[in-house]
This record gives structure tokens, C-alpha cells and sequence, in this order.
């Protein structure tokens, strides 16, 4: 595949996305000494079963430890928009990719198995695991057009200002305040947050991007300010 196939098919720049943000790791892994382990994406619409349960398409994009699979709805990005009032865009879809693919590398490090799922709050466990993968997600960002191919090309051969002010937009808007606030009962409660406030994401996306490093996603680091 081709970056001209990418920008003609939506599927194709999905695809190319994976391809990138799979091919960072891989070499990020190495240059630890540790072979990283590709994780497949399953595209679906409605439902799908997984090592993890059944989950509809309201639970959104997902990333299942147990059987270390991505899983996609491809309705979210339509409802990123329409729904949730993002500008959207191929790069925001990325920055959702590379966000679940974040979860992935916390799993093949083990941090996802030191976190309690069923606590939430502002600086819960849950909170900090979606954090750092909005960092990752950053960290990817930050490499993307230098990630190298068998062809000697990167995939994504170009981001432009637009595309990260899209992107950072979309971190704010599945933020667990404004979900709270705009989708939900009007009322925002802190107790409940289990992915983060708007600004925290934002920050946690930017953070990778700034550094374009992945020890500066230590969101577990109790010195840190998660923001």
C-alpha cells in the first residue's frame, strides 16, 4: 500500500495507520532489547464477541488484554462528529488507533495488570492507564513520518498543524467531564472518571507529541501532575 492509496480509501489509510503505529513499537521494543509482539485490529459495526465478552458499538473503540486484539467500531468516527462534536478527520482517526494500540504496549509491559478496573476518581488506576495512552498515542504522533517501511517510505509521509489541532480537539471531547456534561446527565462527577478530564488529555496527548518519548509517559509516577 501506497501514502496515494491511503489518501483515496478510508480503509487504506486505517490500515496504513495500524501499519505505522505498529511499526514504531516494533522498533521502539528493539531498541530495548525486546521483541514486541503485533496485536491484530478487528473492525466491526453493532456488536462482537471477544476473549473480554460481548461489547456493542456504545463502548467504542477497545482494546482487549485478554486476547490482545484491537477492536474498531467503524461507526465511532461518524459519531465522533455527529454525536460527540469533533472536527474528525484520517489523522484523529489515527490518534484513536494509536491511542488503543497504546493499551496494547501497556499489556506487553505488564502496567495493565497492576490497575484495578473497578476504581475510578480523577488519579484512579483507570484514569492513569488512559492518560498514558493518550501519551503513547502522542509519542507515535511525534514519529510518524520517519517510521520506516520495507519500500524506504513512511506511511504517513506528512501532519500538519491542522491535523494535531484536530487530533487535541478530539482528546477534549471524550474527556469524562464533557461526556458527563454534554452526553450525560449535565452533571460532571470527579468520583466517576475512570479516562480523564478534557485538559488532562489534551495535556497527556501533548506530552507525547512535545517529547516524542515514551519514558515521559509515566503517568503512574506519584510525582507527577496528572493536570
Amino acid at each position: 500500500m501506497t501514502g496515494a492509496d491511503a489518501n483515496k480509501r478510508e480503509e487504506c489509510a486505517l490500515v496504513a495507520s495500524i501499519n505505522s503505529i505498529q511499526g514504531y513499537w516494533t522498533e521502539q521494543f528493539e531498541r530495548s532489547g525486546v521483541k514486541y509482539q503485533a496485536a491484530p485490529t478487528k473492525f466491526f459495526r453493532g456488536a462482537v464477541n471477544t476473549a473480554c465478552g460481548g461489547a456493542t458499538s456504545d463502548v467504542g473503540p477497545f482494546y482487549c488484554p485478554a486476547d490482545a486484539d484491537v477492536y474498531i467500531d467503524l461507526d465511532f468516527f461518524k459519531e465522533l462528529k455527529t454525536r460527540f462534536g469533533a472536527q474528525g478527520g484520517s489523522f484523529v482517526e489515527a490518534y484513536v488507533l494509536a491511542h488503543e494500540y497504546g493499551h496494547h504496549v501497556q499489556n506487553l509491559l505488564g502496567i495493565n495488570s497492576k490497575v484495578n478496573p473497578r476504581q475510578t476518581g480523577p488519579t484512579s488506576g483507570a484514569v492513569r492507564l488512559e492518560l498514558q495512552a493518550d501519551c503513547y498515542a502522542g509519542v507515535w504522533a511525534n514519529h510518524a513520518t520517519t517510521v520506516p517501511t520495507p519500500s524506504g517510505k513512511p506511511l504517513i509521509q506528512e501532519i500538519s498543524d491542522d491535523d494535531i489541532r484536530r487530533a487535541v480537539d478530539a482528546a477534549g471531547r471524550i474527556g469524562d467531564d464533557y461526556i458527563q456534561a454534554k452526553l450525560g446527565g449535565g452533571h460532571v462527577d470527579e468520583s466517576k472518571f475512570t479516562h480523564g478530564s478534557s485538559a488532562q488529555r489534551e495535556k497527556w496527548f501533548t506530552t507525547g507529541l512535545r517529547t516524542g518519548n515514551p519514558n515521559a509517559c509515566n503517568t503512574f509516577d506519584p510525582k507527577v501532575s496528572l493536570g
